[in-house]
């Protein structure tokens, strides 16, 4: 989207806001198209979130929501966090066995989680 106008900053603000939740859902998307087959799941839907506490949640329906503000993020861990709530489509929980789960595909899990721990939301 172009502005026209100098000095409009909410019409700024809100075009790049939606810039960034476009980029999001695209790259989420795909990821999420990566990963599934490799967990053998098949989430139902892929949303974004603004959560102010969650990078994503998974419910029991199969719906995965990631956080828009994941895209400010390096590739690495948007990874970590899908693979993390594709998990939740086999475990919903996070017992021993999610862990296992997450670790089939992302061997290095616990640096990327205590990496991201350190991203202030």
């Amino acid at each position: 989207m172009f502005v026209a106008k100098e000095g409009d900053t909410n019409k700024i603000e809100r075009s790049v806001t939606l810039w960034y939740k476009r980029e999001a859902l695209q790259l989420f998307a795909q990821r999420v198209k990566h990963y599934a087959p490799l967990l053998d799941v098949a989430p139902r839907e892929v949303k974004l979130s603004s959560a102010k506490t969650q990078w994503g949640c998974c419910t029991a329906s199969g719906t995965v929501r990631l956080n828009v503000q994941l895209i400010k993020l390096p590739l690495s861990l948007i990874d970590y966090v899908v693979v993390h709530e594709l998990s939740h489509l086999r475990e919903m929980n996070h017992s021993a066995a999610f862990w296992r789960v997450v670790g089939s595909v992302c061997h290095n899990y616990a640096s990327l989680r205590a990496e991201l721990k350190a991203v202030a939301l």
